[in-house]
């Protein structure tokens, strides 16, 4: 795992686990994770009248993580009115998660998402702590070993302007140190430009949101551009900016089929460090790659996926998409001239009354990547 510092990407680690296995392990790991599903069917999500009358949601997280080890998490979710129960204002929550591995990393975040004022008010705010002992592959030969710690709040608030447009603005904080096992670590670090940072952000945000629902879109469109400006002042290495476009767009083929498609986009200005470099297999941009092992400052990329739900707690997914990356300083990371991946996933909806899914996918990417995510949510 890389080091979740970018942008705002503890709001996603909080939203949903993602864990990476190999070979064999994968198909272990699929297993168990099917078994848990089934868990869930046939006991606490039995009954889908009862989902209107419950305002939580639970699922384990299952890791086994070439970069982390094995081991268990869980994460769960609390939905609440703020003020009185508005028709058509999504349910604010309140989410936990956290887990641990057999070679002593962790990770726990809270998240809080609110909705008010007839949804003319959308904030969200999180803290996220975590000690990742990662291991790459060092494009030099071997692999780098080293751990890194975080911590990291993130706010955001926005204002209905008008229609489904919203402006407003976000913050971030975050402490970052990096701890290599031998010197060769310290060398790969030096290399790609990893120092120690306490830093601070702050940046405006805009988005547009014609969705039918926030957790599971039948129809819609979510467009969003964010950016930060860190200043050196508020200990950053130097003056620099990042920014992101997101477009998720869902087409309804019937009333089980859906079309997903998501284009998305990051860059850096020059002196962007490694810490805020845009990382290949973050935020599900691609699912299928180790997060982090592939950097860049620039990063576009595009996803197309189809979902089929079967039942009314069951469903599928069949996934596919592009990136490319550019960076003068990290030509040795990037490997390839266009990264690809595929895979395909189960869902059960542990809350229909959220339309709330409980995921499992499995990822296979050019390289010799393959992934594993488990998690509440979907991938976009």
């Amino acid at each position: 795992m890389a080091c979740p510092c970018q942008g705002f990407l503890p709001l996603d680690d909080l939203r949903q686990a993602l864990v990476h296995s190999r070979g064999f392990k994968m198909a272990r790991s699929v297993l168990l994770s099917v078994i848990v599903l089934v868990t869930l069917m046939s006991s606490i999500y039995a009954h889908a009248e009862d989902d209107k009358r419950k305002n939580y949601a639970f699922a384990p997280i299952i890791i086994s993580n070439p970069n982390i080890g094995s081991g268990l998490g869980a994460t769960g979710m609390y939905f609440f009115d703020v003020g009185e129960k508005q028709e058509g204002q999504p349910r604010s929550s309140a989410q936990l998660i956290g887990g641990y591995t057999n070679t002593d990393s962790y990770f726990a975040g809270l998240l809080t998402s609110l909705y008010m004022r007839q949804d003319r008010i959308r904030s969200t705010a999180g803290i996220f702590h975590a000690r990742i002992n990662n291991e790459y592959r060092d494009p030099l030969g071997g692999e780098a070993d080293f751990s890194t710690e975080v911590l990291a709040a993130y706010c955001q608030a926005t204002y209905r302007l008008w229609d489904d447009w919203f402006l407003g603005g976000q913050a971030l904080v975050t402490d970052v140190v990096y701890k290599p096992d031998t010197p060769q670590d310290a060398d790969y670090l030096d290399r790609v430009g990893a120092k120690d940072t306490t830093a601070g952000g702050i940046g405006p945000v805009l988005t547009y949101d014609t969705r039918d629902n926030i957790h599971y879109p039948s129809s819609g469109t979510l467009v969003e551009v964010k950016g930060f400006f860190k200043p050196e002042a508020w200990g950053n290495e130097d003056d620099y900016a990042v920014g992101d476009v997101a477009m998720n767009h869902f087409i309804p083929l019937s009333e089980k089929h859906i079309l997903a498609l998501r284009g998305y986009g990051r860059t850096g200005t020059e002196n962007t460090p490694y810490s805020d470099k845009s990382r290949l297999g973050q935020r599900s941009d691609l699912r299928g790659f180790k997060s982090g092992e592939i950097s860049g400052r620039t990063l576009l990329s595009g996803q197309v996926e189809y979902r089929w739900q079967f039942t009314q707690r069951w469903g599928a997914v069949a996934f596919g998409g592009l990136a490319k990356l550019w960076d003068e300083d990290l030509e040795d990371l990037i490997t390839k001239d266009i990264y690809y991946s595929g895979g395909v996933g189960i869902r059960y909806m542990i809350n229909t009354d959220q339309k709330l899914n409980f995921r499992v996918d499995v990822a296979v990417g050019n390289g010799d990547n393959k992934g594993l995510y488990v998690g509440i949510r979907e991938a976009f």
